[in-house]
């Protein structure tokens, strides 16, 4: 609700504005290959010189709201362009959400830089899809691009339409959303968010034992694409070919900002894409900014005050179109780089109040502190300790993917909780109190060995923050496939019987926390079994393919004592 009001505000103040703007809403751009695309462009009345152009690059054919974020746009100087991708609005295609963005850009920002109204420089900018679009962008560089804004980027074969490579029932209404209609019009917009009838539909699906691949027959309406997106359940050139190659890394040398969070679903895309471009081109010009933040309090104007119950540090709250722009006068327009980038890579240290700022991810610390993960049982929990067990210390495990009388939480709802709330398919684990406070950057690391029964399983792993008055702070909440966890474009099955490693390390989010002295680690290590994804029987087999017959044993595993967990520890701690 909140949102909604936060949304019905802006575009009040942009129909108070509406008169200093030029808008023109319904230009059909026709591209070479017989396809069109359809812009909305917004111009300051007062001003008649050629200006550099700000574009937005969507699937979400909002007219009012884009509207308002053109003149954003012109507010600060620039004149204001959406473009919707082939399929939307007065496009007459099917649309194919990210298939064909790459292919179209080129002459989309060809044309942008060619009209009257645009001095031939363009920016980019916009979040989630509006993320992936940008990248898609730059596979093929038009000179007149010459930086691109991504926030909260999709990573198209890595946090969507899988995470991790396991598949989530949220694809399917997303599908169902992006492609239904050529603009948002209530019904859909209803449709997506009405959560009782996707739960009822989760539930139908999950209490059959029917494959995922079942999901849209049951729901009503088989999907075409919903089907072509699970026949590629590893990140392969189906996917691949949609977002620069190396290659196209190597050779994309304009200003990037990247802008994340790590409550963000979609940051594992944002720092994919950071990573390939750095590790690729050695000079790339490529800012990151991460904090306390969600995927959608990072497409507010400004960052909230709070999230899921967690009051975020004054420092953390920051206008996000400020720094935007900011970022777009001192490329574009020859202005001061915004001083909140001091270096490439600007984190938020929760609960210490302070940036933290560094020249890569690999430079922001070197020390670790390791956890692992001890047989020793104290109360209901089992020990996190800092030294390894014997041998002979395992941890044995049973899950029964037959019963369906209860399903795995991914995780708190809320960021800062009075409880933990956990299944009987959890193992959790408890350290010993901080005796001084530690401040730690990174993702979660390190290396769990286990043994198991089968050839595959799934995982998902928490970490919070216990704090002395009881309540849990999360700090990494993650998922994976054990298969694709050394390499997610390659399956690697296990053996049954035989001890094998699942790597943390590249597979987790980002976060920054200064854990207080007299605070406690709480980690929990479930196996998925959920309403929401995909559940991974372990025959080996593609599984959106699998189903309840494929759960004749129960999954028995062994977690050996050398599994551990590392922190990353900021210098001073």
């Amino acid at each position: 609700m909140k949102k909604i009001i936060l949304l019905l505000l802006l575009l009040a103040t942009y129909r108070a504005s509406a008169q200093e703007f030029k808008i023109t809403d319904s230009i059909v751009i026709k591209l070479k290959n017989g396809s069109e695309l359809t812009a909305i462009v917004t111009q300051n009345k007062a001003i008649s010189k050629p200006l550099p152009a700000i574009v937005r690059y969507s699937i979400y054919t909002n007219l009012e709201a884009d509207k308002f974020f053109n003149s954003i746009a012109c507010l600060r100087g620039y004149v204001g362009v959406t473009v919707y991708v082939r399929g939307k609005y007065l496009s007459s295609q099917k649309a194919e959400p990210f298939a064909h963005d790459a292919e179209d850009a080129y002459e989309m920002i060809d044309w942008v830089s060619k009209q009257s109204w645009c001095d031939g420089k363009v920016g980019m900018y916009g979040a989630s899809y509006l993320g992936f679009s940008q990248w898609a962008s730059v596979k093929n560089l038009h000179p007149a691009l010459k930086t691109i804004v991504p926030q909260s980027a999709v990573g198209i074969g890595v946090d969507f339409p899988f995470h991790n490579n396991i598949n989530l029932g949220y694809n399917l209404n997303w599908i169902h959303y992006a492609t239904e209609s050529k603009v948002l019009d209530s019904k859909s917009v209803q449709e997506f968010a009405d959560q009782k009838k996707w739960t009822n539909v989760f539930n139908e699906w999950f209490v059959s034992g029917k494959s995922f691949a079942s999901l849209d027959s049951i729901e009503g309406r088989p999907n075409e694409m919903f089907q072509e997106w699970l026949k590629h359940p590893s990140y392969d050139d189906y996917w691949k070919k949609l977002t620069p190659t190396a290659e196209e890394y190597a050779k994309l040398n304009i200003p990037v900002l990247t802008i994340a969070g790590y409550y963000d679903v979609d940051q594992s895309g944002a720092l994919h894409y950071f990573r390939e471009h750095n590790k690729n081109n050695k000079n790339a010009n490529h800012y990151l900014v991460l904090g306390p933040y969600d995927h959608f309090g990072l497409q507010q104007m400004t960052m909230p005050a709070s999230i899921g119950g967690y009051k975020i540090d004054s420092a953390a709250i920051f206008k996000v179109y400020k720094l935007t722009f900011d970022w777009f006068d001192h490329i574009l327009k020859g202005g001061p780089k915004p001083s909140l980038l001091k270096q490439k890579v600007n984190f938020q240290v929760m609960g210490a109040n302070r940036w933290e700022h560094a020249e890569s991810l690999e430079k922001i610390t070197s020390k670790k502190l390791n956890f692992f993960l001890s047989s020793v049982k104290q109360s209901s929990m089992y020990k996190l300790s800092k030294s390894s067990g014997n041998k002979n210390e395992i941890i044995r495990q049973r899950i029964n993917f037959k019963d369906r009388s209860n399903s795995i939480s991914a995780g708190n709802a809320l960021v800062l909780d009075t409880l933990l709330r956990t299944d009987k398919n959890s193992l959790v684990f408890e350290s010993d109190p901080f005796e001084q406070p530690v401040s730690i950057a990174g993702s979660l690391d390190g290396e769990l060995s286990l043994s198991l029964n089968k050839k595959d399983l799934d995982i998902t792993v928490q970490l919070y923050e216990r704090l002395s008055d009881g309540s849990y702070l999360r700090l990494y909440n993650d998922m994976l496939r054990a298969s694709y966890a050394k390499d997610r474009s390659k399956r690697q099955l296990f053996t049954p019987g035989k001890t094998g490693k699942i790597k943390l390390t590249g597979n987790t989010f980002f976060a920054s926390r200064q854990i207080k002295k007299g605070s406690k680690l709480v980690f929990i290590l479930s196996v998925p079994v959920d309403r929401g994804m995909e559940i991974n029987y372990g025959t080996g087999k593609i599984v959106s393919q699998e189903t309840i017959a494929d759960a004749i044993d129960d999954l028995q595993l062994e977690w050996h004592p050398d599994s551990h967990i590392s922190l990353s520890v900021l210098p001073g701690s």
